[in-house]
């Protein structure tokens, strides 16, 4: 993967004190639902480093509250390698196996026995999120498994329509495939805290989680991107490539000044914040938790995502 870039994410580095307690158990989860299939596959998941991302992404999280945030991970990861081969380039059968998925989140549990290991897997990961949390969470949060979901059939019917989308089309689909919205909602759920909906619905705080989203999704292209270009799979340097008929070195470069312009106006946006908890007349909990979901959401998953991919496996050449 591409090194020595200069990417602009000036959020301070931090991990959770469990993560290595987390990574002792952290296979039985995904293989006790059928996710990993042999001594191969388990061996290449241990070598993702997955219990490490959520404690970057969860760092105040320990215990059984940590090891959600790792089966989280592991599901996005194994959903997301089941799109490599034919099933990323088939709309009609990555449209069947999301339907599948996406039919849980609105299931009675428990599910029937019969369900595939995907849906089954999501099924358990989907109750264990909901505990304790509001009726108004619990239906912000599938809508954001919904938008992560329906994105993989759009990117499986890009792949297989040959032109591919534009660089902007790509940023934003990305921004709900690269999976930000259920790992920023899993934040409070770890946290034993709930962000007032008056704030999260803001236009303010709608920035804030779309920046963190595109951070996340732009940091990611340059890593990915020569994994993702063996596989055929379409990746923002080589968009901008061909969009501005440009070099590699030009195209990164191009892409971190997205990075810095990115970073550069959510810190200036944070600065909002305490207005925007007078004008909406937020009480100090709710303010305490306002804070929260900065310091332990937004911020986290931006700095979390980009340490883990520096040294991971998932993206070595």
């Amino acid at each position: 993967m591409p090194q020595g870039v200069d990417t602009y994410i000036p959020f301070p580095r931090r991990v959770s004190p469990d993560a290595g307690r987390a990574t002792a158990g952290h296979l039985v989860w995904p293989s006790s639902f059928g996710l990993l299939r042999g001594p191969d596959a388990v061996q290449c998941h241990a070598r993702g480093a997955y219990p490490e991302l959520a404690g970057r992404f969860h760092p105040s999280a320990t215990g059984a509250d940590l090891g959600l945030g790792v089966d989280q991970q592991s599901w996005f990861f194994l959903f997301d390698d089941a799109f490599d081969g034919s099933m990323g380039q088939d709309r009609e059968r990555a449209k069947k196996l999301v339907h599948a998925v996406a039919e849980v989140l609105e299931a009675p549990s428990p599910l029937p026995p019969t369900r595939a290991a995907p849906p089954l897997a999501l099924a358990d990961l989907w109750e264990r999120s909901c505990e304790g949390m509001s009726a108004s969470w619990q239906a912000r949060a599938a809508a954001n498994w919904h938008a992560y979901l329906a994105g993989h059939v759009t990117e499986a019917a890009n792949r297989s329509g040959g032109a591919g989308p534009s660089s902007t089309g790509h940023v934003t689909l990305r921004r709900d495939t690269c999976g930000v919205p259920p790992i920023l909602d899993l934040a409070e759920r770890l946290g034993h805290f709930e962000i007032a909906e008056r704030a999260y619905r803001s236009s303010l705080v709608t920035t804030l989680r779309h920046l963190a989203a595109e951070v996340v999704t732009l940091d990611n292209e340059i890593i990915s991107l020569e994994k993702e270009e063996a596989l055929g799979d379409n990746n923002l340097v080589l968009i901008i490539e061909r969009e501005e008929h440009c070099s590699r070195t030009e195209s990164i470069a191009l892409i971190c000044d997205m990075i810095r312009a990115r970073t550069e106006r959510f810190l200036a946006l944070e600065r909002q914040l305490p207005q925007l908890c007078d004008s909406l007349g937020l009480d100090e909990a709710e303010r305490a938790s306002q804070r929260r979901y900065q310091d332990d959401a937004l911020r986290t998953v931006m700095r979390g995502a980009h340490d883990w991919q520096q040294h991971c496996s998932r993206y070595a050449s």
